[in-house]
């Protein structure tokens, strides 16, 4: 039942009588005064009726309201729209029983901007005993920030779960051909042809480069977040002259078409996480491209001033469904994850996103796709 008076303005407190009620509440005067103003934590007083008598600076800065305009109305002004009628239950219940409840109990409660908008607290309550009968002071903090860092702490978490499974499961499937045919070799090594022996020193190679390159992103997952990098001017034909032989065998074996444009719009980023981004797309182009791959790269300035980049082949294509799961950190997505280690385009987000650009892809199923970034251009 909603307790007496509330809902209805009560003729209490403007500024003045409000400094003239926390002097009349406590003996301390002018210091009390300051200290109130001084909380880090924003200060509500209310009555039995719910109604608010008593708020500091701190108050008004989280919700926006000025104090004489909050003094003398009910607290439902603060609170979210569905959360009124259970709160006033709340408050009957205080009343009945008060006591002092710190913060961090496992309450998850918001609070109303005069705006409109919800944003996460904590609370702490208190009471104090007047001639007028007890009061309630709640301390609320904005734990805002803290969720949001909560936030991505667990999809950091979640991120690299999912790859130290993904590259448990690859490294072991590599270290199980390179043992094998290391052991092949070693037993049977006088009667192995020149042929056979080049094809399995192939086998050997391309697992160990493989294995390279899963350590590689390992580490680079490891350090995007941590890293605080200055970003530079970058030389975009060396990046891809570099990416070309890091993928040298790979194109030499698909028999694949590179094409190249004369030069690339001049951006902004940090040159060793932007090869990585270039070595996963063209990577990927290579290993879901056409038979043999065709593979083209570019880039233009856009009209926000960033440039877009990006690598076009001639693969299967890629339905709506399969595009909406490609940046994401989970192993799961359907026949991309039968070649690869699987991370690399949720890697690609994360440095882009860093660098201050975004991520895209293009695909129509049996028309290839477009995969691009875009970085802050230098004009």
């Amino acid at each position: 039942m909603t307790p007496q008076g509330r809902g209805q303005q009560r003729e209490l407190p403007n500024d003045k009588q409000a400094t003239s009620l926390t002097d009349g509440l406590f003996s301390s005067g002018e210091t009390v005064r300051t200290l109130l103003e001084s909380l880090a934590e924003g200060l509500i007083v209310i009555d039995g009726s719910g109604t608010i008598f008593l708020v500091n600076r701190r108050t008004e800065e989280m919700f926006g309201h000025e104090r004489a305009h909050l003094i003398g109305q009910p607290l439902d002004v603060l609170l979210p729209r569905r959360s009124v009628e259970i709160h006033a239950e709340h408050i009957a219940d205080y009343f009945g029983h008060p006591r002092v409840r710190p913060m961090g109990r496992g309450f998850d409660l918001a609070a109303r901007h005069k705006d409109g908008r919800e944003f996460p607290v904590e609370i702490s309550l208190s009471f104090l005993q007047t001639q007028a009968g007890p009061l309630a002071l709640a301390f609320v903090t904005d734990i805002t920030l803290r969720k949001q860092a909560e936030i991505e702490l667990r999809q950091r978490n979640e991120d690299l779960d999912a790859f130290a499974r993904t590259v448990a499961h690859d490294l072991q499937a590599s270290l199980g051909i390179l043992v094998g045919y290391s052991e092949l070799l070693t037993g049977e090594l006088e009667t192995i042809s020149p042929e056979e022996l080049r094809e399995y020193l192939t086998y050997i190679g391309r697992n160990a480069r493989k294995m390279s390159s899963i350590v590689t992103e390992l580490l680079l997952l490891a350090s995007v977040d941590r890293t605080d990098i200055t970003p530079n001017a970058l030389d975009t034909t060396r990046i891809i002259s570099e990416v070309m032989h890091r993928l040298y065998y790979v194109i030499e074996e698909s028999q694949a078409e590179i094409v190249l444009p004369d030069g690339y719009p001049q951006a902004v980023g940090y040159a060793p996480w932007v090869e990585e981004v270039w070595y996963n797309y063209v990577s990927n182009a290579l290993k879901y491209g056409g038979k043999p791959p065709w593979v083209e790269l570019g880039g233009i300035v856009e009209a926000d001033g960033y440039v877009r980049f990006w690598v076009r082949d001639n693969g299967a294509g890629l339905t709506t469904e399969q595009q909406a799961q490609l940046f994401a950190p989970s192993p799961q997505r359907g026949h991309l994850q039968v070649k690869g280690h699987g991370l690399g385009l949720s890697i690609v987000k994360r440095i882009v996103t860093k660098l201050g650009g975004q991520v895209g892809v293009e695909s129509q199923v049996g028309q290839g796709s477009t995969f691009s970034f875009t970085l802050p251009g230098t004009g």
